[in-house]
């Protein structure tokens, strides 16, 4: 049994938006690493996203320590994905609900 299938795709750009789709958005991830778009991690679902797949939030979280005996503080940001940044981030006190949209 022999067949033939014809895959038609579109012609992605450097910058383009995530399509939908399996097949799709790995033809559109191929062309942009060829222009050298990297993926970095999103600080709060942990997945990699292309720049134009983060928001221009970015969560930043203070980390102490010990080095050598001494107490250090460093700093942490990391980007948030558009997925991420819309859901809400409203956190309720006890014995209260959360507003209602």
């Amino acid at each position: 049994m022999k067949g033939l299938h014809i895959l038609w795709q579109e012609d992605y750009k450097p910058g383009d938006q995530a399509p939908e789709g399996y097949l799709a958005w790995h033809e559109w991830a191929e062309v942009q690493h060829k222009a050298g778009l990297r993926q970095k991690q999103c600080g709060r679902c942990g997945l990699w996203r292309y720049p134009q797949q983060l928001s221009a939030t970015i969560d930043r979280a203070e980390l102490t320590g010990m080095r050598k005996r001494k107490p250090t503080r460093v700093t942490v940001e990391t980007p948030v994905c558009n997925a991420c940044n819309k859901t809400p981030n409203v956190r309720a006190k006890r014995g209260q609900t959360a507003p209602q949209e």
